[in-house]
């Protein structure tokens, strides 16, 4: 860590939220894409006393995470702690709680029989982005619409198709011609890829989700998700407002 003293200082303090401004883009791409679900915000919440301080309804029961956001994307949002989650899948990816060694030796993964030996799932395993590896634990979620946001929010989900996936990636590549590093398995699609990589990596990352999410969630059989750090947010979608027109 840098030296702190109170005669140092080594940057501005941070603005306020730009909730108005933030909203008008997200105006802009729904209008833009044509989003049938509302754009979701997920901020992660390290301190007891910051969480309970947020003024949003904690939910009334256990739900899985990705249950949580396809609910906030149909306008309901809500504060949840460990105890209010039911898949370990998203409690660990989330940081939540610590893993066990039947998830991290792929024991776990290999009794959904989507691999074709323990070897294979552990290796698969051993590839998915999750915060119980990080410290500190997390200690509570708010996931709400992202236009409910009174502060800034750590990721922004929106569930899409195949083309508006493809005008999101043209928005991401506008400025600075580079490529969002993708991270996809087809394995907890929504509290891994869509949240906790885009979390550490700082890039967008596009999911086509997992066989989990789909059961709990009902997803359409052309829905996907992708998951975008907020500090990105307003730049990708000025890109995708800039290519506008194309493949129509």
């Amino acid at each position: 860590m840098p030296f702190k003293s109170p005669k140092l200082i080594y940057g501005l303090p941070q603005d306020a939220y730009p909730q108005e401004s933030v909203n008008a883009f997200t105006a802009d791409l729904t209008c833009e894409l044509s989003l049938k679900r509302r754009p979701v915000g997920v901020k992660l919440f390290f301190d007891k006393a910051e969480y309970d301080a947020v003024e949003v309804p904690e939910v009334r029961s256990a739900l899985p995470y990705c249950v949580m956001v396809k609910q906030a994307s149909e306008g309901k949002g809500c504060r949840s702690r460990l105890e209010q989650h039911k898949c370990d899948g998203g409690t660990t990816a989330l940081g939540l709680e610590k893993s066990t060694e039947r998830i991290e030796s792929g024991t776990e993964y290999f009794s959904y029989h989507l691999y074709a030996t323990p070897a294979a799932a552990r290796r698969h395993r051993s590839h998915i982005h999750s915060l119980h590896r990080e410290l500190p634990l997390t200690y509570g979620l708010l996931v709400q619409p992202l236009a409910s946001f009174v502060t800034a929010p750590d990721i922004i989900i929106l569930i899409v198709d195949a083309y508006q996936a493809m005008r999101l990636v043209q928005g991401y590549s506008y400025e600075t011609g580079l490529k969002p590093q993708i991270d996809l398995g087809a394995m907890q699609g929504m509290c891994s890829e869509c949240t906790a990589y885009p979390y550490l990596s700082g890039s967008m990352n596009v999911s086509v989700l997992c066989p989990s999410t789909r059961v709990l969630c009902g997803w359409e059989h052309c829905e996907m998700a992708i998951g975008i750090p907020f500090e990105q947010y307003r730049r990708i979608v000025s890109g995708v407002v800039s290519t506008s027109g194309t493949c129509q």
